[in-house]
This record gives structure tokens, C-alpha cells and sequence, in this order.
């Protein structure tokens, strides 16, 4: 069935107000205390009442009145917090429903969520990490194993500037040609024109074949706008149309 894979970077979480970066002088703790003190500094901010989470709310219900069939929808994030599993698990759904692929999103970098068993999580990675601080796990596996098969991604307020970031584009060169992926096509949504052009340099060097569409907007204008280039790909309908 096809599917369009959504990549969220820090763009959600902001528009969201969770706004807090790692303070540089943290930089000088050892690792595991660096990890502890931004796992209770996210876990706090997310309790904000400042926080309002509206806009992914309003956006996962569109998706679930707007999302034509057969197409379905996958979540991953570089985010450490977990607002929009939050979110997603306040819709309450007990079966999952035909718009969406999977009820998890895959955090590649880790998450401060504590769950009764995190042993098959991605390990928590930080900014300042080199590549090799990426380990293997079930998720990480398991994420990749599905995207290369995809052809039909979004990226929201994502950068990939962090050498822990790239990983995933070096494992897509490596492949490209030889699966779906290398024919793919990416939306690239973020209000910095530059930040824009720059991944799109990056995904065309990293899938030669595959086609972006630049999108210069805060994904809660996008998503106010009605998604146009969804709408285009037809795996949504336009607002205008009956639900």
C-alpha cells in the first residue's frame, strides 16, 4: 500500500513552544550525566503549561479525515521529546485505523519516554556525538528496513547538520540503487530558505533520482494551507472536499 513517511526534526516541537536547546556548558559532563540532566530538563518542559501541542492534535485528526485510501502514514523524529506519541496516543484508538501504518514513531535519536521496557529503543544520542556513537538496535533496524522501501517522504523542520544526523543519508546512498527509495520524492518543509536548500543539496547528492519539492513554511502554516503537495500526490484530500 503506499505510504508516506513523515521525518520531524525540532520544527514540531517548536511550533509546539518546547524551545529549549542543551546549555553549551553542559558540554562538559561526562556523557551519562550530559543524557541525565537533558532526559529531566525535556521530561520538564513537556509538562509546561506554556506547551500547546494543539497543532499536532489538529493535524493527526486531519490526516485521520483526509488521508485517501489506500494510502497510510509512518512517523520517525530526531526529537528526544515524545509529544507526538503523546498526541497520538490521546486519540484513544484501540485498532489501528486504516490512515495509519504503524501507532509508533520511531525516535532515531533516542527519547526521554520511559516505558516498562526500553531495551529495544534507539540508544539516546547526543548533539556533539560522532557517528560511531550510533549502535544498532531493533527500532533503528527496523525503521530503516521500512523506509527504503518508500518512495514518498516528508520532512519537517530537519536539518541533518549534526554528524550523527547524516547517518541516514550515507546508509540511503549506500543503497539507492537498488531499492524504491532511490526513485523517491521528498517534501522539504522549513521556514529557513537556506536550511531548505541546503538538505534538498543533500538529498539529491545522497538519491540522484529522486525528486524534491521545496516547501519555505513553518509547518503550521503548511499544515493550514491544507498540505497542497499531499493533496497533489493524491494521498490527501483537499479541506474543500467532503470528508
Amino acid at each position: 500500500m503506499p505510504r508516506v513517511d513523515w521525518f520531524f526534526g525540532r520544527g514540531l516541537s517548536i511550533g509546539c513552544g518546547l524551545t529549549w536547546t542543551v546549555p553549551t556548558d553542559w558540554y562538559h559532563f561526562p556523557r551519562a550525566e550530559q543524557i541525565a540532566r537533558i532526559t529531566a530538563a525535556v521530561t520538564a518542559e513537556m509538562s509546561s503549561p506554556s506547551l500547546d501541542t494543539h497543532v499536532i492534535h489538529d493535524f493527526l485528526n486531519f490526516l485521520a479525515a483526509r488521508t485517501i485510501a489506500p494510502w497510510r502514514h509512518q512517523f520517525y523524529t530526531t526529537n528526544w521529546d515524545f509529544l507526538l506519541q503523546r498526541e497520538m496516543q490521546n486519540l484513544g484508538l484501540h485498532d489501528l485505523p486504516s490512515w495509519l501504518a504503524s501507532n509508533h514513531v520511531y525516535h532515531l535519536n533516542g527519547t526521554v519516554e520511559q516505558l516498562p521496557d526500553n531495551q529495544h529503543r534507539s540508544k539516546f544520542v547526543l548533539e556533539t556525538d560522532t557517528a560511531d556513537a550510533r549502535v544498532a538496535t531493533l527500532e533503528g533496524n527496523k525503521a530503516f528496513d521500512q523506509l527504503v522501501w518508500n518512495q514518498r517522504f516528508v520532512v519537517v523542520g530537519m536539518s541533518f547538520e549534526a554528524e550523527v544526523d547524516r547517518f541516514l543519508l550515507r546508509a540511503i546512498k549506500r543503497i539507492e540503487g537498488k531499492l524504491p527509495i532511490g526513485e523517491s520524492v521528498w517534501i522539504v518543509v522549513n521556514p529557513d530558505s537556506s536550511a531548505v536548500a541546503k538538505l534538498s543539496g543533500q538529498l539529491k547528492e545522497a538519491i540522484p533520482h529522486a525528486k524534491v519539492e521545496p516547501v519555505v513554511s513553518t509547518f503550521g502554516n503548511w499544515f493550514q494551507a491544507g498540505l497542497p503537495e499531499l493533496v497533489a500526490s493524491g494521498a490527501t484530500a483537499h479541506a474543500a472536499q467532503p470528508e
